[in-house]
């Protein structure tokens, strides 16, 4: 005997029909943004999550230690002395930066950002010597001895999409990584909806920070802002799906930059060939030894450092075809 299904089957079948279309629908869009999000293998090795948290565990213990002989004061962690360990947090900095800081110590702060940068340099890692290099450029050494968060933002990074929050302590450079696959530019818009609701338009604070400095632009800042965008738009759609190109072509624009911002992508240096690996950190110290020869304007030689990874990793991608 047939008849019409129970109100029980006709929903099943509706959800059916609305999960299959839900399907249908990823899969075109899937389809459609694909050349936006090429494969792109930028890890020699990678490691699984239990695997990739006992690494951080015990390199955080053993740098930790480098954080209770390197004692706070004087310019020795400065920025953690005066404002994060202290709870004073910038207005133009996310909301949760004070929750972060509040759950750490100067030697946890040492510890987790060089366990970080260790983890992300030795999955990009090609050579012993590249990695070396990595530990010897200017933005992993200026940001442990000043003590700021940069280190957490690698942290962030290595643990995406989970971590993205962290990521995003300072988002100058970081921001641009999440363009590189779908799953982290949900993670990006679930933070922002999240956020949004708890703390509401905060990234408005943020996008002044200019404002709050009494004593004007720093010295140091060499952000190039919109007179950068030439240059992000030449390298943008030749940094897709790849972390730290898109890292590095988003420095081009981002309005506020320190030297020591780059360090989320200071990684990558692991990625180049030996000579080009200790080529690129040296490079990395330009500005700071620039500055002090030809003054203020000595420190825009530090564009020279990114400029000349882009470049190393462009041809390193693409040396076999022609672009």
């Amino acid at each position: 005997m047939s008849g019409r299904p129970s109100f029980s089957g006709q929903l099943t079948l509706r959800i059916h029909a609305v999960l299959g279309g839900v399907r249908r629908s990823w899969a075109r869009f899937y389809k459609i943004t694909a050349p936006l999000f090429p494969e792109r293998q930028i890890f020699t090795r990678s490691f699984s999550w239990p695997r990739k948290l006992l690494f951080l565990c015990v390199l955080t213990a053993v740098f930790a230690l480098l954080g209770l002989l390197l004692t706070p004061g004087g310019y020795v962690g400065f920025d953690w002395t005066h404002f994060f360990g202290i709870g004073v947090i910038a207005p133009f900095q996310p909301p949760w930066t004070r929750a972060v800081t509040d759950l750490l110590t100067w030697p946890l702060l040492v510890g987790l950002g060089l366990a970080a940068f260790s983890v992300a340099a030795l999955q990009r890692s090609v050579h012993p010597v590249s990695i070396a290099a990595a530990f010897f450029c200017l933005p992993l050494l200026w940001t442990v001895f000043l003590g700021q968060l940069e280190g957490l933002v690698i942290l962030g990074l290595v643990g995406l999409p989970w971590l993205a929050p962290l990521a995003l302590l300072k988002p100058q450079v970081s921001f641009f990584a999440f363009g590189a696959r779908r799953t982290y530019i949900l993670a990006f818009a679930v933070v922002m909806l999240v956020s949004y609701l708890i703390f509401g338009p905060w990234w408005n604070t943020m996008l002044n920070v200019e404002s709050f400095y009494a004593e004007g632009r720093y010295a140091q800042n060499i952000g190039l802002g919109w007179w950068g965008l030439p240059l992000f738009l030449g390298t943008v759609w030749f940094s897709r799906g790849d972390m730290d190109m898109l890292m590095l072509s988003g420095a081009f624009v981002t309005p506020h930059l320190i030297p020591y911002n780059l360090l989320p992508l200071a990684p990558a240096i692991a990625r180049l060939r030996p000579r080009y690996a200790v080529l690129a950190a040296l490079v990395s110290w330009l500005p700071l030894v620039c500055a002090n020869f030809l003054g203020e304007w000595g420190w825009y030689t530090g564009w020279i450092f990114p400029a000349l990874m882009w470049i190393y990793l462009a041809r390193e991608r693409y040396g076999k075809r022609n672009v």
